[in-house]
């Protein structure tokens, strides 16, 4: 009697097992076919996608090929980016002390070659005793700048704080920035072909955003405000000139010939006339040698809605297009580069005030070093001057403010031994055996970072 229950029972747990089984081959079979329509739809999804940026794509790919000029610097590593990683090296024991040997010669050999320059700029104001180097301002310190624009007079007030960012070791903002920049455009150079912009306004033109895309519609965003800055007709000026506030860090572009650069960018057809005034050039200089395609882009996408808004030609869809697959390149000139943490303003004043004094030097010479453009000395010097100006302006003696520029060319006469130019390069360049553009651009052979900086770049 029990054996045929057992049997019974057995038959149905069979019957159950076989029926589970049935059900699990079913869901398998329904899930591979989930499993095979799903990765259709990403594929078309995919596709889908990518036929909507391919266009995007295709002109951001042509946009990283843009080559800053020279070419052979782009084969360079940079001397410093604000996205690498900082990698440390040991060093031996023994290279440590001649680092510091070294160090503490070119510290001696530094001090007095200033004070050396002191003494000179002393010798240049014997007529003015009161502008003495040494002269301590106040707290309650107010110079206030005034100078024409488009008709109507603007003030810069330079106040104590301000004054205070010409001493060594200190970062110079804004204020010192845009007051000299406007002082030698008014007072020294008078060019009517020229045009400054602040660094404000710079700053709203500039992002840095990781894709052309994203800078782009940034950019779009700002065009209404950015263009109402724009009141004279940049076309009719023959330089016009960018300040830019680079996070922390100050560089300049120079726009030579604006209304040639657009025409070139429209036609895509970059060919150098031997009448340079026919010609349109992007000069960019940087005292820390930054290769960054974006700031360059940014200005050509500035340039080419200036001049659409005249001609009404392109929509702000093709204006993207022309500047993304334009050949236009950004000269970079290998220039006289910085040597501590904080002195990034005062190389970019000295690069605008060198350039104007004479442009030819640079443009006719575009793809050739100029380490020896003016000695390093001359951006100590520049701290005091610009002290100077500041104190004679602020007790209305602007006829000596103006003689600023005499000054700079009875120092500049100082300089008749070209080596002069980078006496102290030049003992260590003899020191250490390297090649000259090796020693100026690579980090292993720069003994100028202070110790202890007050501000960082």
């Amino acid at each position: 009697m029990i054996k045929p229950k057992k049997k019974q029972y057995q038959n149905k747990m069979e019957q159950l097992i076989q029926n589970k089984r049935q059900e699990h081959l079913e869901l398998l079979n329904q899930l591979e076919k989930l499993e095979i329509q799903q990765p259709t739809k990403d594929i078309q999804l995919i596709k889908t996608i990518t036929q909507q940026q391919k266009k995007e794509q295709d002109i951001e790919i042509i946009a990283t090929q843009q080559l800053v000029s020279p070419k052979w610097l782009m084969n360079l590593k940079p001397t410093m980016t604000y996205e690498c990683d900082v990698v440390i090296q040991e060093e031996s024991e023994l290279d440590q002390i001649v680092k510091h040997q070294l160090k503490e010669k070119i510290q001696k050999q530094k001090e007095m070659q200033q004070q050396a320059y002191l003494e000179l700029i002393n010798e240049l104001d014997l007529q003015s005793k009161h502008h003495a180097y040494d002269e301590k301002v106040k707290e309650d310190f107010k110079c206030t700048y005034q100078y024409m624009s488009q008709g109507r007079l603007v003030s810069i007030d330079i106040k104590y704080y301000d004054f205070l960012k010409l001493n060594p070791q200190n970062y110079v903002n804004d204020t010192i920035i845009n007051f000299f920049l406007r002082f030698i455009e008014n007072d020294i150079f008078k060019n009517k072909s020229l045009l400054i912009y602040n660094t404000y306004f710079c700053t709203r033109l500039l992002s840095f955003h990781a894709e052309y895309k994203q800078i782009y519609t940034q950019y779009l965003q700002n065009n209404q405000m950015l263009q109402r800055w724009t009141k004279e007709n940049i076309f009719m000026k023959q330089y016009v000139l960018f300040p830019l506030h680079l996070r922390e860090h100050w560089a300049v572009i120079f726009v030579v010939n604006p209304l040639q650069v657009c025409e070139q960018l429209c036609n895509n057809n970059y060919q150098l006339s031997n009448d340079m005034n026919k010609n349109g050039y992007l000069i960019y200089f940087d005292s820390l040698l930054i290769q960054d395609q974006r700031i360059g882009i940014q200005i050509k996408f500035y340039l080419m809605h200036v001049y659409n808004q005249e001609h009404k030609k392109y929509s702000d869809d093709q204006i993207y297009e022309i500047v993304m697959r334009s050949t236009f390149p950004v000269h970079q000139p290998i220039v006289p580069r910085q040597t501590n943490l904080v002195d990034c303003g005062l190389y970019m004043l000295e690069y605008v005030e060198r350039f104007l004094m004479n442009p030819n030097q640079i443009l006719n010479n575009l793809e050739q070093d100029h380490l020896k453009w003016f000695p390093k000395v001359m951006i100590f010097i520049k701290r005091i001057l610009i002290k100077k100006i500041l104190n004679a302006l602020s007790s209305g003696q602007k006829d000596y403010a103006i003689r600023y520029q005499e000054n700079c060319r009875m120092i500049d006469q100082q300089f008749t031994d070209s080596n002069q130019y980078d006496y102290i390069d030049e003992q260590l360049l003899e020191q250490l055996q390297v090649p000259r553009l090796q020693f100026h651009l690579s980090e292993d052979y720069n003994y100028y970072y202070d110790v202890q900086p007050s501000v960082g770049v």
